[in-house]
């Protein structure tokens, strides 16, 4: 559940407690597989699922609600240089909850997030970001997004979940 708070003319949301948790799920392993009827997208030796109901485009996947609107999206990219450095340097606000999970022996970090959607509404949206290293020694980020109640809650882990090298 969100929350709308005004601070210094700028408008910040917030998240509950059961929100952040629901998305951390602090433990859980990768590479665990996707949910029954989930559909695959390949780049390069990297596989990550999402919902059948998101359609495939150019950038990766996304979620289509009423009119059109995005709803939630997938990005994956691979590209030589630091895991460490996201592709735009405000990708993952210092806010972020962090944690280190293993993708078929490779240590990758997942950063856990509340900020507003990267459409032009600035709805309330949860973000999950991970960075890891392919065998090619590429650096693999993998970036998913949901506006509030857009989709399930758990979503994103389960597209974190999914993340496996093909």
């Amino acid at each position: 559940m969100w929350s709308k708070i005004q601070q210094n003319g700028q408008i910040i949301f917030t998240v509950t407690a059961a929100t952040t948790a629901a998305l951390a799920l602090a433990g859980c392993a990768a590479g665990q597989g996707a949910p029954e009827g989930w559909r695959y997208l390949k780049a390069g030796e990297v596989a990550v699922a999402h919902p059948k109901n998101w359609h495939e485009v150019r950038s990766g996947a996304e979620l289509r609600g009423p009119a059109g609107r995005i709803d939630a999206g997938l990005t994956v990219s691979a590209r030589a240089g630091s895991a460490g450095s996201p592709a735009r340097a405000d990708a993952v606000p210092a806010s972020a909850r962090s944690e280190t999970l293993d993708f078929d022996g490779r240590a990758g970090r997942v950063f856990s997030f509340a900020q507003p959607e990267p459409g032009p509404t600035g709805r309330p949206a949860s973000h999950v970001e991970v960075r890891f290293r392919d065998t090619r020694d590429r650096t693999v980020i993998v970036r998913a997004w949901a506006a509030d109640g857009a989709a399930d809650p758990l979503v994103l882990r389960e597209i974190v979940n999914s993340i496996e090298f093909s």
